[in-house]
């Protein structure tokens, strides 16, 4: 239900997405979506917090598999149908989490997740030693790719997939020695 939630909240946006059409997706009633979820904002998050984790996962495996620090982080940017998806659900809670204490904090936390993700993915890179600078580094390139993405985003033509690359590339090269 979290993925239908997901879909539904990128295609329709926060408002457009109905707990009814949910259950329709999934073929189930409303008191099937609403024993699982206690209200329409706990399911939201829920497809939220999927989306982040899915991407986490991404990064960290790149990581792990030792790929260059562009790959590691490029795997953020919306350079496909499912990431693009993504960035449009975090771009609706972002507008949310203004007024909204609980989106807030989790926002708060995921992006603290996003910086310690970024940073070991410099270090493990061999970007940078661990440290001071390498933490700053990763604020600024997380910083980097928001706003790449949400460029592209906004104005796809503009910010194809290779674009974004080569921008993040260039960050890259001006902030990792």
């Amino acid at each position: 239900m979290a993925e239908i939630a997901a879909q539904l909240i990128a295609r329709e946006g926060i408002e457009g997405t109905k707990v009814r059409e949910i259950a329709r997706l999934a073929n189930c009633s409303t008191s099937i979506v609403s024993h699982y979820f206690h209200s329409k904002h706990e399911l939201l998050l829920s497809a939220y917090r999927m989306r982040m984790e899915r991407t986490t996962a991404l990064v960290a495996a790149q990581t792990r598999e030792g790929a260059s620090l562009i790959d590691c982080l490029a795997a953020v940017l919306p350079l496909d149908a499912q990431r693009n998806e993504s960035w449009r659900i975090w771009l609706a809670f972002w507008g949310l989490a203004t007024a909204d204490p609980e989106l807030l904090r989790e926002q708060r936390q995921r992006s603290r997740e996003a910086v310690d993700l970024f940073h070991r993915a410099i270090v493990d890179s061999g970007g940078m030693p661990d440290g001071t600078q390498a933490r700053l580094v990763a604020q600024s390139l997380l910083s980097s790719v928001s706003g790449i993405a949400t460029q592209a985003i906004y104005d796809p033509e503009n910010w194809p997939a290779d674009r974004q690359v080569e921008i993040l590339t260039f960050q890259i090269a001006r902030l990792v020695p």
